[in-house]
């Protein structure tokens, strides 16, 4: 149980990550978020997303948070791929496996013609499967290393309301407790004899015990904190007062600067490329950037 409610709880230690402003933070999440969805090419994906993960070879990541990231990523970036294999509808396909053949009996009415594994379904789930683990990684990373007294701090120092900002540093707090509730409801299934892993009706049956007593704690523990906030007096006083004072260090200006910069440029180069392939505006002296756009973007 200690190691289920560690995978969700920060890691504090002394490392160039840990040391980021955590408004730096929340603006390099946002920048990289934006970078993921405007690009295209695989392989700047994909170095994107080695970045990313470098990050958590600077941050000193435990083991088990390596394990669960790799776990996610597993099942993310499969699931992705496997999907659009199947279901890739947009032209021209080229069939490179049969799973159900039209003519099969019911099951091929059943599926419309079929189902198949598509090669261009193959490819454009690898960039989607990347794209999102790329955001799911840095997210991870940002949360793994961050306080969340720093995080709330960070959140207000960007001019986010306070009780948004509580709300969303409450709702991270919680994950770990769930998390353990969970594992604890699992624990006590199996020593009433319970196997929670056996296949067809037991799954059925371990998703209702969990969902039962983790629901009503729930429930429980938000009527308390309601209560406990309502009698602090919250939202009582506007100008509110932080034990840390957060301050922007040299290195923490320069990686905004980098991150923000390089999401603009990017979102301007592919949005001036999809107006130029539309037909919607084009012009010779912007060559260069559509030749960025096509072969790197």
């Amino acid at each position: 149980m200690i190691g289920a409610r560690s995978i969700a709880e920060p890691t504090i230690k002394d490392t160039v990550i840990h040391r980021i402003d955590p408004r730096a933070k929340i603006l390099i999440l946002i920048s990289t978020a934006f970078i993921a969805v405007a690009l295209d090419n695989p392989k700047t994906m994909f170095l994107l997303f080695l970045t990313v993960l470098f990050g958590f070879a600077l941050a000193r990541m435990p083991a088990i948070k390596i394990k669960t990231l790799a776990l996610l990523l597993v099942f993310l970036i499969w699931g992705t791929i496997y999907s659009q294999a199947l279901f890739y509808s947009q032209l021209p396909r080229t069939v490179i496996f049969t799973i159900i053949s039209p003519d099969f009996p019911v099951l091929g009415w059943l599926t419309n013609g079929g189902l198949f594994v598509y090669e261009e379904g193959l490819h454009h789930g690898a960039i989607q499967g990347l794209r999102s683990a790329s955001i799911l990684s840095l997210g991870l990373l940002m949360c793994w290393t961050t306080d969340s007294r720093d995080m709330l701090n960070g959140m207000v120092g960007l001019k986010v309301p306070y009780s948004v900002a509580f709300m969303v540093v409450t709702a991270v707090r919680f994950l770990p407790i769930i998390i353990t509730e969970i594992a604890t409801v699992v624990t006590v299934q199996r020593l009433r004899g319970f196997n929670p892993k056996r296949i067809g009706s037991g799954m059925i049956k371990t998703l209702l015990n969990i969902l039962t007593p983790t629901l009503a704690n729930c429930v429980r523990r938000t009527g308390t904190l309601a209560v406990s906030i309502q009698s602090r007096a919250f939202r009582s006083n506007l100008n509110r007062t932080y034990l840390k004072k957060l301050k922007f260090s040299d290195a923490d200006k320069i990686v905004i600067v980098v991150f923000v910069f390089t999401a603009t440029s990017i979102v301007i180069i592919k949005f001036l490329y999809s107006m130029y392939t539309s037909g919607i505006y084009y012009t010779s002296g912007l060559r260069p950037v559509y030749a960025i756009a096509r072969g790197y973007l």
